[in-house]
């Protein structure tokens, strides 16, 4: 028998969730009091996902987008919405943001890195004086990197100014798009990561760079996915993902 409580505190500890500065509120926002024998996995904290979460029969769902950033200032509308769903549903809900884009084994970014086969693996993409990308070597090409994109359910939207042949990536997940001056400076023959900007077009141009944008979503859904054995192995629950894609 497990409860969230239990859960958060293995979590906490396995993200190292203290360890970076978040605007997210990192942990377990929202409890409830039953044992937990299902968990949920989403990306985002909507109301859409909480609904799924319930009717999957989960007792808490884990997402990589919380609900709370810098704190709760008024509980009305959306967020009244949402808070009253998780209590009377009693819905325990967890989130891990820039923690578990930039965990070596659980994180987006690490799964990604070993997704497309990147060898001597480094990180990568510096924000509030902590990675939280990955950087490594490969022996491909660009072609090939698109291929495994598409294969694992990314967006392939590229801005194609570097060559063919790539033998070093960066990757930052969702919206990177200012760590592609980084990615410039560590002499990255291709840079992913989710989102687009309107700069990045000359940017990539002027500096002969390949940008592949795999979308915030699609490429933030390894997080969470990765999370599911270690939890089910480690607790003996049941886990299922939630799968609830953006527009943008």
């Amino acid at each position: 028998m497990v409860n969230a409580k239990e859960i958060t505190e293995f979590l906490n500890e396995e993200l190292k969730i203290y360890d970076i500065e978040d605007s997210s509120c990192n942990g377990l926002q929202v409890e409830n009091t039953d044992e937990i024998k299902k968990i949920g996995f989403a990306v985002d904290a909507c109301l859409e996902s909480f609904e799924k979460a319930a009717q999957a029969g989960c007792q808490m769902l884990i997402v990589h987008h919380g609900m709370i950033w810098d704190g709760i200032k008024y509980i009305k509308g959306d967020t009244y919405n949402k808070v009253k769903f998780l209590i009377e549903n009693n819905l325990a809900l967890y989130a891990s943001h820039l923690p578990l884009d930039r965990h070596e084994t659980y994180g987006n970014n690490g799964v990604l890195a070993k997704l497309l086969g990147l060898n001597n693996i480094k990180p990568f993409g510096y924000h509030n004086g902590k990675t939280l990308g990955f950087i490594g070597e490969t022996d491909t090409t660009l072609d090939k990197i698109k291929q495994i994109i598409k294969e694992n359910g990314m967006q392939n939207s590229s801005l194609d100014f570097g060559k063919q042949e790539i033998k070093k990536v960066a990757i930052v997940s969702g919206g990177g798009s200012k760590e592609s001056y980084q990615a410039i400076a560590a002499g990255a023959d291709l840079y992913l990561t989710g989102e687009s900007a309107h700069y990045q077009h000359h940017l990539a141009k002027e500096n002969k760079i390949n940008i592949i944008f795999g979308g915030h979503y699609e490429t933030e859904v390894f997080g969470v996915k990765a999370l599911m054995p270690l939890l089910k192995k480690k607790f003996n629950v049941e886990t299922e993902f939630i799968d609830v894609p953006t527009l943008i």
